[in-house]
């Protein structure tokens, strides 16, 4: 299946859901969480698991995170962007060419331990950008399905 088609499908599916608008947000809202940190695959485990912890659509939830996946790279940039520029240090990871996936399991884990800065970095900037995506995700969703639900379906078709 193409990418475009793929999208079109996830979307048109997404508006076609009987849930509230708060429901469909907030399970699009936590379906997108997980893509922020290194989950060794199991981001839509995870997705569909805190939809159903907050009583979320899971469907929403799904299609948030696997709209979020393609994007990794850009996401943990950004991660280490905010946390270098929160906590006022110079990171190593300065251009997307240089997001590795591995390397940023390894950080994760290094900032656990709270040895090395690279690993705090990233995820005080994950933690950062989680709140805020979260909240901007969830308005423009709530907001987009609310006012615009019907017109963008007959849009779409």
């Amino acid at each position: 299946m193409k990418v475009t088609r793929r999208i079109k499908y996830n979307i048109i599916r997404l508006f076609r859901l009987k849930s509230s608008p708060h429901q469909v947000a907030l399970g699009f809202t936590v379906g997108f969480m997980p893509n922020w940190i290194p989950t060794f695959a199991l981001g839509p485990v995870l997705s569909v698991a805190l939809a159903k912890l907050v009583r979320a659509n899971t469907v929403s939830a799904i299609v948030g995170g696997v709209i979020g996946t393609p994007i990794w790279p850009l996401l943990f940039l950004l991660n280490y962007k905010v946390g270098s520029l929160l906590l006022d240090q110079k990171t190593k990871v300065d251009e997307l060419g240089k997001v590795d996936y591995i390397d940023a399991i390894q950080h994760t884990f290094e900032g656990i331990d709270g040895s090395p800065s690279v690993g705090i970095s990233f995820l005080t900037g994950a933690a950062i950008n989680i709140l805020l995506s979260s909240i901007l995700i969830y308005f423009i969703v709530y907001f987009l399905f609310k006012m615009y639900r019907v017109r963008i379906l007959n849009k779409i078709r």
